[in-house]
């Protein structure tokens, strides 16, 4: 092993090490989701009324509890992976709800990590909520098969609302029994039809992508432990309606399949952008740009879901049940976000409607949803990390047109030239600045498939990149920037330095893929005197989501 591969891996290590020493509770196998750097101890919740709780979010959790499981893969050392284990063991134990089967966790539950009493925002009503958190569901079935079965039953029962329509709702409701065979009670049905476009389904519910997403992803675990047909149909059906919602021209993905039911008169006020009211879009660019102004079309506020998080889901999920289909329409709406909203010749990324309709310079003439009057929009730096899901989708459909992407993309990222015909490297650059977790990931898939010693040296330079921009040497953990003093224990980055490792000792497809940047509390804070609706990403670790809100000024 080379000094450079030697000293990262102590150095990863170490953190795991420190993950778990310093975020253990004291009573039990629980952990925090993050540590001060300077303190040593767990991060607080702060409730409006100053009360702090610790924090303990099993669902913040999850990339911990995949490194957990590949840096005992790589070092031998199992004691990691029985400390995920018995923490899992312990959650799965002590913090179900008997009647839902619903776990307490997500993004308005926690668990106080020295009480180990359920806790959440009062202001969104303690609910079940999970998005984008893909959780490492391998390994709570391994630990408890029944609860775990059970829990993606309830994830369904708790959040399909209308079977028949497809009415979703993001918030789960604990208490609430369920048939047991709950795949069963309803047949899918046909829900959006493209011919009516641009007219969608109104549903009271938000079908979003991101909590979709996540239902999608539990129905086919719950199929690949219970052999249930009818989970994955359900499953798939549920992903085709976001594939017939799009735009009819363009192919491009909608954030939504449906629009916001008005269920109340439009109030005077701008600033209240509640859904009950109908469609946000519709409501605050409905007069200037017509029938596109709906949610389901907005290309300019929060894309990362549309095209990192929902692709790598679910071309998991369709490699898993061998669905070539799936793989398709998932290969097919990167490859339409990408043909319009990707500038090459400055990789920027254009905010539009999914009409392809280019959105950039234009300022907000009312208050709304997407931002206050006077909000322009403007052209964002392209991200190295969409090299992961371009470059997994090309491998896996062949894709020709995918090819030609990822080869102009890894050239305008200056990272080398790669063969458009085949991905193979032609000549990779020896150093880089770009300091990204999930481009990593990128180069490792490029491995598994043209293994050579100058992928596995442009991740390296990736990786020191990395420990320069995040490592805090005192604490062994890493932080958002040199200033910040929390350390967010889901973080993708020392998953990613063990991801390194694991393909030099050719063992890399043995490790629990990375889906997302992990998961986060959303609730009310006192902030500066005012009380607020904040992420625990945003106020406690200054790592906010990376979601491409391609906006300037106020409120943004």
């Amino acid at each position: 092993m080379s000094a450079l591969r030697h000293s990262r891996l102590a150095l990863v290590t170490r953190f795991y090490q420190q993950a778990l020493t310093l975020a253990h509770a004291d009573a039990s196998p629980l952990l925090a989701d993050g540590i001060c750097v300077t303190s040593g101890e767990p991060v607080c919740w702060t409730y409006p009324d100053g009360r702090r709780v610790a924090m303990s979010n099993f669902a913040s959790q999850q990339n911990l509890m995949r490194g957990l499981t590949a840096i005992s893969i790589v070092t031998g050392d199992k004691t990691f992976l029985q400390q995920a284990q018995e923490t899992t063991a312990h959650f799965l134990d002590h913090h179900v709800d008997p009647h839902s089967g619903l776990f307490h966790w997500g993004g308005h539950r926690f668990v106080d990590l020295h009480s180990g009493h359920p806790e959440g925002p009062e202001s969104k009503a303690q609910v079940h909520e999970l998005k984008h958190h893909f959780p490492y569901y391998d390994l709570l079935h391994q630990i408890r098969p029944e609860v775990t079965t059970n829990y993606l039953k309830g994830f369904w029962a708790a959040h399909v609302t209308d079977w028949q329509k497809l009415d979703l709702t993001r918030h789960g409701e604990y208490g609430q029994p369920f048939p047991e065979n709950i795949f069963q009670q309803h047949t899918p049905e046909p829900v959006v039809d493209p011919r009516q476009w641009p007219q969608l389904p109104e549903t009271v519910g938000l079908t979003f992508v991101n909590a979709s997403t996540d239902l999608i992803y539990a129905a086919v675990h719950y199929y690949r432990y219970s052999g249930d047909e009818d989970a994955l149909n359900w499953a798939r059906h549920l992903y085709h309606q976001f594939v017939l919602a799009r735009h009819p021209a363009t192919g491009m993905p909608v954030y939504q399949f449906s629009s916001p039911q008005q269920r109340e008169p439009v109030p005077d006020n701008d600033r209240l952008t509640y859904s009950w009211f109908g469609d946000r879009a519709a409501r605050q660019f409905g007069l200037e740009f017509g029938e596109i102004a709906r949610e389901a079309n907005v290309l300019f506020r929060d894309c990362w879901p549309l095209i990192m998080d929902n692709p790598l889901a679910m071309m998991a999920c369709a490699e898993q049940v061998g669905d070539r289909q799936w793989l398709e329409w998932v290969s097919d709406g990167l490859k339409a976000y990408f043909r319009y909203a990707w500038d090459e010749p400055d990789n920027l990324m254009i905010p539009m409607w999914n009409s392809g309709l280019d959105m950039t310079g234009y300022t907000f003439v009312r208050d709304g949803y997407y931002g206050d009057k006077g909000t322009t929009l403007t052209r964002q730096p392209a991200d190295p990390a969409y090299l992961l899901p371009l470059m997994k989708a090309a491998f896996l459909t062949e894709d020709p047109e995918l090819y030609q992407l990822v080869s102009r993309m890894f050239a305008r990222f200056n990272l080398g030239e790669l063969d458009p015909a085949t991905l193979a490297p032609v000549h990779l650059a020896q150093t880089t600045t770009c300091a990204s977790a999930y481009l990593i990931f990128a180069l490792l898939e490029l491995n598994q498939y043209h293994p050579t010693a100058d992928v596995l040296h442009l991740a390296d330079v990736v990786a020191e990149n990395l420990l320069a921009h995040h490592y805090h040497a005192e604490s062994g953990l890493f932080i958002a920037h040199s200033q910040q003093e929390n350390a967010r224990l889901d973080d993708p980055i020392p998953y990613a330095l063990v991801a390194i490792e694991a393909a030099y000792q050719q063992c890399y497809a043995q490790l629990p893929p990375l889906f997302s940047t992990g998961g986060y509390l959303h609730g009310e804070q006192r902030i500066h005197g005012d009380i607020k609706i904040v992420y625990d990403r945003d106020v406690i670790y200054d790592q906010p989501y990376p979601e491409m809100a391609m906006v300037t000024g106020p409120n943004v």
